[in-house]
């Protein structure tokens, strides 16, 4: 398995708030954009990471665990954290993340909350694999907006679901059969919001036999696209 994992400030923040992590022996990828003020956006994307990473570490090395009771119970106990850190440092932070697990059988499981996303290439064609938790995401599904007037709507990054926001949070879980030649990406709306699917396609399809080429291709291309938040890709080929 090779996993390709890239994380750039951008142009115009300060700080990076993008946190990403992955265990490619054990076929696990994690990716969190943090929010709040300060340094509070860096220490819940972080905190969520690490614990994800550890409890789906931990249920794989056990045996005979569910994978979606895992990677769900895996997220909601970073959510826990992430609101007692808020709570017990009285700052409000939160974060989103997108979480990736390859089982032994060949099942992909993506679990998510937010607007960071996950995509498949197959045979070329790229695929969303998440759907938003956003308010422009609710618009479009209530017939309200068209996907084109969602890339410029005002509120566009409005989320609606974040780890650290409640003590109970909605994990949405999907699970399919991998095939070989699949190629994953994960990324923060860094660079979804900069570089259309299309383009995003395209750039897979020409460089995907070289991940880390078009890893940087991707984040260079958000960065020359005006860079106005921190970029975050994983670059997962089974």
């Amino acid at each position: 398995m090779d996993i390709v994992a890239e994380s750039d400030v951008g142009r115009v923040r300060r700080n990076n708030e993008d946190a990403l992590a992955y265990d490619a022996g054990r076929g696990i990828a994690v990716l969190a954009d943090g929010m709040g003020g300060l340094d509070a956006g860096e220490v819940a994307s972080r905190l969520a990471v690490d614990r994800i990473m550890d409890l789906l570490g931990e249920g794989l090395a056990a045996r005979g665990a569910d994978p979606e009771s895992l990677i769900t119970g895996a997220v909601q106990a970073a959510n826990l954290d992430v609101c007692s850190q808020g709570r017990e440092n009285q700052v409000d932070m939160g974060t989103t993340v997108v979480a990736w697990l390859l089982t032994a059988e060949g099942q992909c499981f993506i679990a998510h909350v937010g607007d960071s996303r996950a995509y498949r290439l197959r045979q070329g064609a790229l695929k969303r694999l998440t759907s938003d938790h956003s308010m422009v995401q609710q618009m479009i599904d209530d017939g309200i907006l068209g996907e084109a007037e969602a890339l410029t709507a005002p509120n566009r990054n409005v989320i609606t679901r974040a780890l650290g926001l409640d003590l109970k949070v909605e994990v949405d879980v999907r699970s399919w059969v991998h095939r070989p030649g699949d190629l994953y990406l994960l990324c923060s709306d860094g660079l979804t919001d900069l570089i259309s699917e299309p383009e995003i396609n395209q750039l897979l399809a020409e460089l995907a036999s070289d991940l880390a080429a078009a890893a940087k291709e991707l984040i260079g291309r958000a960065n020359q696209a005006g860079g106005h938040d921190n970029i975050s890709v994983l670059l997962i080929s089974p």
